[in-house]
C-alpha cells in the first residue's frame, strides 16, 4: 500500500497484535476502522468517523480503495485527520497519533504508544515540532 501523502510504499509495523501502515518518508500512519481504538484501549466503544459534521473533501485518496477522503477534526482534539468514507480507515500525520492518544486513552495507554514510537523512531517522532 502506498501513502495517500507522499506515494511511498508503506511498511506495516505491528502494536500490541495491531497491524499499523507506517510511512518512513512523511511518517504518518494509516489504521483500518477499529485499530485506534485497540491501540487506545477502547475495547468496548466504537468511534464512528464516518459523519463527522466538521468533515470536508480532502485533497488525499484512501490508500485502500483510492476514493477521496473526507477531512475533519478528531472529536475533543484539534487533531485534522483524513477519513475513508467508504470503509471508515484514518490517517494521521507525523505527530497526530501521540495528539490523540494524548487526549483519547487512559494515561497508562498514552505511555505505551509513547515509548513504542520512540523505541521505532527515535526523538524525531516525538510530538509535531512548532
Amino acid at each position: 500500500m502506498d501513502c495517500p501523502v507522499c506515494k511511498t510504499p508503506m511498511m506495516i509495523l505491528e502494536y500490541n497484535q495491531v497491524e499499523l501502515d507506517y510511512c518512513p518518508t512523511c511518517e504518518g500512519t494509516w489504521l483500518d476502522q477499529g485499530e485506534l481504538e485497540l491501540i487506545i484501549d477502547l475495547k468496548d466503544k466504537m468511534l464512528d468517523l464516518s459523519d463527522l459534521p466538521d468533515a470536508v473533501k480532502s485533497k488525499r485518496r484512501c490508500p485502500r480503495c483510492r476514493k477521496k477522503m473526507k477531512e475533519a477534526k478528531f472529536p475533543h482534539t484539534g487533531v485534522e485527520v483524513d477519513i475513508c468514507p467508504r470503509d471508515g480507515g484514518i490517517w494521521l500525520d507525523k505527530g497526530e497519533l501521540l495528539e490523540i492518544t494524548g487526549s483519547q486513552a487512559t494515561s497508562d495507554s498514552h505511555r505505551k504508544v509513547q515509548n513504542f514510537i520512540k523505541e521505532l523512531f527515535g526523538k524525531k517522532s516525538d510530538h509535531k515540532e512548532a
